[in-house]
């Protein structure tokens, strides 16, 4: 009766257990060592797969791949707060939203891989937008210093301009007698320079060039129009007309032989010549309102003209020492006066005024008479000696050279203004 060949696949599946029923079939030799040899197989392929599982387990773990950053971690985090303590929420709060933004995702990855089996962690994403971060946080803290160091830089130039133009405001006033509105627009002004200083002080620097422009553009206004009514004394019409004026009257004391007086209002001077050369001259202090012409009485303006001293009052015949009065108004002064009134520049009621002297009591530093020219009294007692009734005296704005008024024009048309600061 013929043998019947086993199933060979089915064997491969189950080798042990066909072993066993062959050979209690009494197989045969060559069919037993099949059997072996199939069963090698199965048991290398399980060990196989086993030793596989297990290097695919062990290698995330022998790579590092499986190992928390907490070093990246700890310097993502200490870049961060280093780019906060620059303050860059003030000077760069993007660049700083970003980078914080960037180390919160890479926080909550990194948790992530935490949490996850041993075997099955990657932290290799989450070391990548930690370095990420670290960069953006460290751009952050370099961009968000030179911001503030120019942020600084150019607080300090507004207040240095802020400065020149409060300066320039004082010495106007020191110069000039100023509306009550400049004034107090003026003090408004060196308050605010004041407040920009504290603040650059602070690091608040924003705020300082705010206060710094602020100050520097109340200042330009005062100067502006303080220039704008100084600028007569450097009108090329009134500056040649005045200079004719004193050409004639130091002609005059040098072909008569006489004293004569000229008063330059914009240098506050008042020299005297004889037979045509300067033998004195003198600082003297003018009317309140010395930038002007004297239109009418109460206006505290130091007339402008040629006029002849009329009385000398010695000691004790003047209220201010000694005096040497005037003929003002004289004929130019009255026909200036009714054709100003005329046009509406004065009112109908006002008066041309007089008692206009070149007295003593000076020697204050700044202009207070009501019109009257004022000398140290020292000064008046010298001048007394070397003039009489009768000498004529100029009083003119200036010979646009070098004059107090003339200065300050020149300074205010040449100085750039803080209001074009960048």
């Amino acid at each position: 009766m013929a043998t019947v060949a086993p199933d060979l696949h089915w064997l491969t599946r189950h080798p042990l257990r066909i072993l066993g029923r062959m050979k209690r079939r009494h197989l045969n030799r060559f069919q037993i060592r099949r059997l072996r040899r199939a069963s090698r197989r199965t048991r290398a392929l399980v060990l196989g797969g086993v030793t596989a599982l297990g290097i695919v387990a062990i290698l995330p773990i022998l790579t590092g791949r499986t190992t928390p950053r907490w070093f990246a971690l700890e310097s993502a985090r200490q870049a961060v707060v280093q780019a906060q303590n620059t303050n860059a929420d003030d000077w760069a709060p993007g660049d700083l939203r970003q980078a914080e933004a960037m180390f919160q995702v890479a926080r909550i990855e990194h948790r992530h891989q935490e949490l996850r089996i041993l075997p099955l962690r990657d932290f290799t994403q989450a070391e990548l937008l930690l370095r990420e971060a670290e960069r953006l946080a460290s751009a952050t803290s370099a961009h968000s210093l030179r911001v503030r160091q120019a942020t600084r830089d150019s607080a300090r130039v507004a207040i240095t301009r802020a400065a020149d133009s409060v300066g320039k405001g004082v010495a106007f006033s020191e110069a000039m007698h100023l509306a009550v509105y400049d004034r107090r627009l003026l003090t408004s002004s060196r308050l605010a320079l004041e407040e920009a200083e504290l603040l650059h002080r602070r690091g608040e620097y924003t705020l300082a060039t705010k206060r710094a422009l602020a100050a520097g553009s109340q200042a330009e206004r005062v100067s502006g129009r303080a220039a704008q009514a100084a600028s007569r004394y450097t009108d090329a019409g009134l500056v040649q007309n005045w200079r004719q004026w004193m050409k004639e009257t130091i002609s005059w004391s040098e072909r008569s032989g006489a004293a004569a007086i000229v008063v330059q209002k914009d240098k506050h001077e008042l020299t005297v010549y004889a037979r045509g050369k300067a033998v004195k001259t003198y600082r003297v202090e003018l009317g309140f309102n010395s930038i002007g012409n004297k239109w009418r009485a109460g206006d505290s303006a130091t007339p402008e003209g040629r006029y002849h001293i009329t009385a000398k009052k010695p000691a004790g015949q003047s209220g201010y020492h000694m005096a040497l009065l005037l003929d003002y108004p004289n004929a130019e002064d009255r026909r200036r006066f009714d054709a100003a009134r005329r046009v509406g520049r004065l009112p109908r009621n006002a008066s041309l005024g007089s008692l206009i002297e070149i007295h003593g009591e000076g020697g204050r530093g700044k202009d207070w008479t009501k019109g009257c020219v004022a000398l140290a009294n020292d000064d008046i007692d010298d001048l007394f000696k070397r003039i009489g009734v009768g000498t004529p005296v100029t009083i003119v704005g200036g010979d646009g050279n070098g004059g107090t008024y003339t200065k300050l024009v020149g300074m205010h048309r040449a100085e750039p203004t803080s209001a074009g600061l960048d």
